[in-house]
């Protein structure tokens, strides 16, 4: 519930603030409507992301959060509340790790940003992408929706929101020690080619 209360106050003071177009919805909306959950694995740049994608999508999803956020008590009571899950970047957290798989063996939709920190540039960079989107996805049968932001979010200049087919990992190879790193690298290939493609994307979108 605080969830939706969160999103109707926010809803328009930051579509204003951050306008979003989204192209490519009809995969998200479909995955959706086939009660099938899912992980979203989107680039980042932007502190805003998080709250932007929540708002666009109008979904709740647990979020990763950078244990430093819970050093402030209203943000860390915001974030426990929304059940975003807590995550030390410094350490294997293997606490977060079980966390995220409890969540998606329940059916909960996960939000992660591979590359696990912001960067300053809009294609992700093979060396600095974690493994974990592709670990997560194989070892509880989820697919994965690869969304793009087509620039950093800046207050009153559009952003574009490219979302992608959803990625099924392949069951069969599950117990395949080259298939992590496989998926893992299928996983930022399609998401690049969102912004990669983007202008045949556009002409897509209009015709859907």
């Amino acid at each position: 519930m605080l969830f939706y209360i969160a999103i109707f106050i926010l809803m328009i003071p930051c579509t204003l603030l951050f306008p979003i177009k989204k192209v490519g919805k009809q995969h998200y909306k479909k995955l959706r409507k086939s009660k099938q959950n899912y992980i979203i694995a989107c680039n980042h740049m932007s502190n805003m992301d998080p709250v932007m994608l929540e708002i666009t999508l109008n979904k709740k999803h647990r979020i990763l959060a950078k244990k430093e956020l819970y050093k402030n008590k209203f943000c860390s009571a915001c974030l426990n509340s929304l059940g975003a899950i807590k995550v030390d970047r410094q350490a294997a957290d293997t606490y977060a790790v079980k966390q995220i798989l409890h969540a998606l063996n329940k059916k909960q939709n996960v939000l992660i940003f591979p590359q696990g920190t912001r960067a300053k540039t809009v294609k992700i960079e093979g060396e600095s992408a974690k493994e974990g989107v592709a670990l997560f996805a194989i070892r509880t049968g989820t697919p994965v929706i690869p969304m793009m932001f087509d620039r950093k979010l800046k207050i009153f200049h559009r952003t574009t929101l490219y979302i992608g087919e959803p990625i099924y990992p392949d069951a069969e190879r599950k117990k395949d020690k080259d298939y992590l790193d496989e998926f893992a690298n299928l996983i930022i290939l399609k998401m690049n080619e969102l912004v990669e493609r983007k202008g045949k994307l556009e002409i897509e979108n209009k015709n859907n």
